[in-house]
């Protein structure tokens, strides 16, 4: 008893931490850019990238560094001196010990890049691998963008298709119970009964596999939109909203613009990569140039008094310039420096492959478009037939004119005609959804 206590107490605890959240369409995609975990990483690419640049510049700019050293000379160096210097037989030497016990060196060097042309090609790199990350954040958030209003859009349809379902049942339910009634008094063949039964088995198990696969699409969206699995996602926007909001897409092949579309952009920074990888080649054989300036201060004693005011310091200071030239790896270079030219014309190959494809992506797309919006029509009429066949044959059987076979086939004609009008609406948004990420609209 305790252990169930137990149990409904921690069940009643997790029940009530979980949360409620309602979102339109129009929130779900703000929710998704806000807090999908993919884009999120995109984001963080072009920190890094941002970072990366600085780095390249700070190259460039000058380095000053300050070098400190302390020397205890625990035993003094002997050098040995010709004694006739003091006075002394030739061929003889005095033992001489120079210097203090303890020495103090400081100095400061700056140095500065006057001419580098791998620094200068370095730059430009930077750039192109700041703006690539850039467009591949872009393409992160048009796909979250495409895949969030697919999944709604499915979940949605999904809602509508089981309320038809609900409503389709009821009446089918109604139908069988007046059919077995009839048949109890003797007014029906039990044929009748069976074939009802059959339709109504075939759509009860139509509704389970309807709300499963809502309840999978469900978790998927909360999957994309970075909410907790455990939290119930309620959504606001109807069907009947989305296809009146979200399935018309008005442009025309002469609107689209190749450099708006994102993998096009994408091909363009592999190109810009490719081409200053060639160049960044060609500079290694240009020469480069530096200077510096350094300042150094040395201090003696016998005694650690360094910061007494009376310590004597001598200092130096220097100036130059370097200078370095590539003299003897010109053929290492030239080899180098082709292969790059290869794989910038293969990059180019690419770029102009992905414009191609692309444009003609765009062309099936906006073909797929009008056939879908055409079929959404037709099925939509057709939907409407069916359910006013089915109605009318259902008040024919009852009242013997037609058999229940043709009441049957009436029956499945309206749930086939039913989902072949979802189907449609889920693949005319799909459509327009995907032109809206190759338009980048």
């Amino acid at each position: 008893m305790r252990k169930l206590l137990l149990v409904l107490y921690i069940s009643n605890i997790c029940y009530s931490q979980q949360e409620v959240v309602s979102l339109s369409i129009e929130d779900a995609v703000k929710y998704g850019i806000e807090n999908n975990r993919n884009l999120k990483n995109a984001e963080r690419e072009i920190q890094m990238a941002y970072q990366e640049r600085w780095k390249t510049i700070a190259i460039g700019l000058p380095n000053v560094s300050l070098d400190l050293n302390y020397l205890n000379n625990l035993e003094l160096p002997t050098s040995l001196i010709p004694a006739e210097f003091f006075g002394g037989n030739k061929g003889d030497f005095s033992e001489i010990q120079f210097g203090t016990e303890q020495t103090a060196i400081g100095s400061v060097r700056m140095e500065q890049l006057l001419f580098d042309g791998s620094w200068l090609v370095g730059l430009e790199y930077s750039k192109i691998f700041l703006a690539t990350s850039e467009n591949f954040y872009e393409k992160t958030l048009l796909e979250v963008r495409e895949g969030i209003i697919k999944l709604y859009s499915l979940v949605a349809t999904l809602n509508e298709g089981i309320s038809l379902l609900e409503n389709n049942l009821e009446n089918f339910k109604k139908d069988l119970n007046e059919v077995t009634e009839l048949y109890k008094n003797g007014f029906q063949e039990k044929e009748n009964v069976e074939q009802i039964r059959i339709t109504l088995a075939q759509a009860e198990l139509s509704l389970l596999q309807a709300i499963k696969t809502r309840d999978n699409q469900i978790n998927l969206l909360k999957l994309v939109l970075g909410i907790n699995i455990n939290d119930e996602l309620l959504l606001v926007t109807s069907l009947d909203d989305f296809i009146g909001n979200n399935v018309v897409f008005a442009n025309s092949l002469k609107d689209f613009d190749t450099g708006k579309n994102v993998d096009i952009k994408i091909s363009q920074n592999m190109f810009d990569t490719k081409r200053i990888e060639y160049k960044l080649e060609k500079s290694k054989q240009l020469p480069k140039i530096s200077g510096f300036v350094s300042g150094t201060y040395t201090g003696y004693n016998n005694e650690f008094n360094f910061t007494d005011k009376s310590q004597s310091w001598f200092g130096s200071s220097v100036v130059g310039v370097n200078l370095e030239i590539p003299l003897f790896n010109a053929n290492r270079m030239n080899v180098s420096s082709q292969k790059a030219k290869i794989a910038m014309e293969q990059a180019r190959a690419n770029l102009e492959e992905q414009e191609e494809r692309t444009q003609v992506e765009v062309i099936e797309k906006l073909n797929d478009y009008e056939l879908a919006n055409k079929s959404l029509g037709v099925n939509e009429q057709n939907m409407n037939l069916a359910i006013s066949i089915e109605d009318k044959n259902s008040i024919k059987f009852f009242e013997g004119l037609v058999s229940s076979f043709e009441l049957r086939q009436a029956q499945i004609q309206l749930l086939d005609s039913q989902q072949k009008y979802l189907n449609s609406v889920i693949e005319l948004i799909s459509i327009k959804t995907e032109l809206e990420t190759l338009y980048n609209n």
